[in-house]
Formats: structure tokens, sequence, C-alpha cells
């Protein structure tokens, strides 16, 4: 039996403690199988995922939210697009550092990158990370998005209006510049913050529909509490704090979920 890969896959490891630790526990004791690392804050919590079996590691580059500790200033996606050149270099610089500590925590057999916020989307830094030889990058995710038909619900639903829109802007950008790089297919963009059994069921379903055998699905376990409201900006402790980040935990440790995707695998 040829057996197809789907993997379930959370970013921002890194980026808290407890967020961090919440995503350790869907590894261990659900079926999490797929981490991206926050490597520019440092909460501890490296030494116990990379002693975790099974694990796909990547590197989460992060440009749009910076440690308080630090001086260099957040950007967001949109900014990011149209930086000077100066601002490029700095922003290279940045990026070099994020890998090269990244190398060096988890010496990875294997280089592979996505972006927080989807940056890595913006065709100036894909072009930038995809002429690096030196890195020796091995896959590059293609957050370029196949579009699936809307429920009746998601049509009034803002925040999967506001997905949708950002899954259009990074197909714009995908038409300048190329940013596939051995990446399995990718869902998680359209229903990010609001994954739920029924999202997860329908992505699978795409997935078989359309024949793909090697494929991700992104959610967002790692959910902060006030204990830690300090270490964010106002606008991102709502987002990881907010109730969906809690459901999505514990989207990890559904057994119908597990079940879904083992029939993916096993091509049923």
């Amino acid at each position: 039996m040829k057996y197809k890969k789907i993997q379930f896959h959370a970013d921002d490891f890194g980026r808290s403690k407890e967020i961090s630790n919440n995503i350790i526990k869907c590894i261990k004791f659900g079926f999490l199988d797929g981490v991206s690392v926050m490597i520019n804050h440092d909460d501890g919590s490296h030494k116990i995922l990379k002693k975790l079996k099974g694990v796909s590691i990547r590197l989460h580059l992060n440009l749009t939210e910076f440690p308080k500790s630090e001086n260099n200033k957040n950007l967001s996606f949109l900014k990011l697009i149209f930086l000077n050149n100066i601002q490029k270099k700095k922003a290279i610089k940045e990026i070099n550092s994020q890998i090269n500590k990244f190398i060096k925590v988890y010496k990875p057999k294997e280089l592979k990158i996505d972006g927080h916020e989807h940056i890595h989307m913006i065709p100036w830094i894909s072009e930038y990370l995809l002429k690096q030889k030196i890195f020796n990058i091995k896959e590059l995710r293609n957050a370029n998005e196949k579009l699936m038909l809307p429920r009746l619900i998601d049509l009034i639903n803002f925040n999967y209006l506001r997905n949708f829109l950002a899954c259009i802007i990074l197909k714009i950008l995908s038409f300048f510049k190329k940013t596939y790089l051995n990446s399995p297919q990718f869902a998680g963009l359209l229903y990010s913050g609001m994954q739920n059994k029924h999202t997860i069921k329908k992505s699978l379903n795409f997935f078989k529909y359309n024949n793909y055998n090697n494929c991700e699905i992104l959610v967002h376990p790692g959910y902060s509490s006030l204990k830690e409201k300090s270490k964010f900006g106002e606008k991102y402790f709502k987002f990881y704090n907010s109730i969906n980040r809690k459901k999505e935990y514990n989207l990890c440790f559904l057994k119908e979920i597990k079940k879904e995707l083992l029939n993916f695998k096993k091509g049923k």
C-alpha cells in the first residue's frame, strides 16, 4: 500500500513559554507532527522540542513581531513589500541572523523555512531566500493556497472574508515571483484562526478529490494567557489569547480528526 503524506502543523513555537508549552502538549499527547519555530523570541523551550521524535521542524522567519528588548521596529506585511533598498538590507541582516541562529540551535539535516504572517511570500524576500546557496534551503512553504468552494456560513463570516482577501493578495504576489520549493500542498490560510473539525475535514476532502499526495494543514494551537500579556502588543495579545486558539489546541487531541488523517494517509 502506497501511503500519502499529511502533516498537521503548528506555527509560532517559541513566541512565549505558554505558547510553546501548549504546542509541546499537542505533540506529546496529541497528533501534531510539524512545528515552525520563531527563533528570535527565546522562551527557553527549544531544548524540549529538539528531544521530541518524529516532528518536522521549520524556521518561522519573523520580521513583524520583534521582542520588546530589541531596537528593531515591527513592520507590517504591506510595509515589508515596499521597503527601500536601505531598509531591505537591514531586513536581510535580520533574516540571516535568524537562519544562522536556527541552524546553530537545531542543527537541521535539511533547512525548511516559512514566515510569520507569511512574509516569505513577499517577492523580494522569497527571491533572496531562494538565491542563498550557502544556506541550502530544502523547503520553502508555498502558502499560495488552492481556493476551495466556500460554505454558505463562510460568506457571512468576517474572518473568512478577511482570510480570503489575504489569499488573493498572496496569489497576486505569487504571480510576480514563484515561491514553490519542495512544499507540501498547503491549507490553513483560508480558515486561519477559525479551524474546526469541519474545516479540517473539508481540506482533507479537497486534497483527496485533487489526488494530492503530500499535504500540510496549518493550525494555531499555541495560545497564551493574561499572565503573559506584557510580552505582546495589544493587537497580538488578542490574537494569541483568542478563544479560537484554544479551540484549535483541542483539535489536536480529537480522535475523529486523528482517524481522518490516518484514513487520508492510507488513501481511504
